[in-house]
């Protein structure tokens, strides 16, 4: 089972205990936050992920005709709250061991220490079979970096604006400096680039032209108003463009 409601800033789950419900959450809940233009869900994501493990396994202990509920409430801007309670006995919260195992190969034990890790603050009910947690999300754009052959991918998690072009600086020049030659901007989730970052862009390029004849530069899955941008600075002579 899997049913959805949305009310004003609230949006509430009723879900049968099967783990692939979970991704399907996941993805619901991207969706709700692309409204608050939310730039980084990474541990919002850990922490509902976490506590709806949580709520199946251990609470409703697999059994699927029991069912989860979870409500996602934005409170002001970034902050929001999530509640999840399942329909299980319940279990003694206040022995709970919220440290992380020292030892790496240990697999238990992880889930409430990752919650504890991510929310500002959760709380249970007295049975124990309901969480509440509470998250202000980070609104400042990450650059997540991976690799596909030679290639150094780089992919910002929202704008590029002034509030982190210094960041995004030294990003690139430590990537330089470690020998990278081949860069590649996954503009994916980018709708703005202001012109502090642009200027990034360019002394970047020309700083990786002059220093090695192999320098190459791609700009990937722009919008149609970044690709218009790079080309009416002419940006697009040292970048090659790909519209998403």
């Amino acid at each position: 089972m899997f049913k959805t409601s949305e009310d004003k800033n609230v949006v509430t789950f009723h879900i049968s205990s099967e783990m692939q419900l979970v991704d399907r959450v996941v993805r619901e809940c991207r969706e709700y936050l692309n409204g608050f233009n939310i730039a980084n869900d990474s541990n919002f994501i850990v922490l509902i992920r976490e506590l709806l493990i949580n709520a199946i396994e251990h609470g409703n202990r697999n059994v699927t005709e029991n069912i989860v509920t979870c409500i996602v409430e934005n409170l002001v801007e970034t902050r929001f709250k999530i509640t999840v309670e399942d329909q299980g006995d319940g279990f003694d919260h206040k022995a709970l061991d919220l440290e992380m195992p020292e030892d790496p190969k240990q697999i238990r034990n992880r889930g409430y220490a990752l919650i504890n890790t991510v929310a500002d603050q959760f709380e249970f009910n007295e049975k124990g079979n309901s969480v509440t947690a509470y998250i202000t999300v980070t609104n400042e754009t990450e650059f997540n970096i991976s690799e596909n052959d030679k290639w150094k991918i780089i992919k910002p998690t929202g704008d590029i604006t002034a509030t982190v072009a210094d960041k995004f600086r030294l990003l690139l020049l430590e990537l330089l400096n470690k020998g990278v030659k081949q860069f590649r901007f996954d503009l994916e989730c980018v709708e703005d680039i202001d012109s502090v970052s642009l200027s990034v862009f360019i002394s970047f390029a020309k700083m990786l032209m002059k220093q090695s004849e192999e320098g190459r530069l791609e700009v990937i899955n722009t919008n149609k108003d970044i690709l218009d941008l790079f080309q009416m600075t002419r940006m697009d002579k040292m970048f090659q463009m790909k519209m998403g």
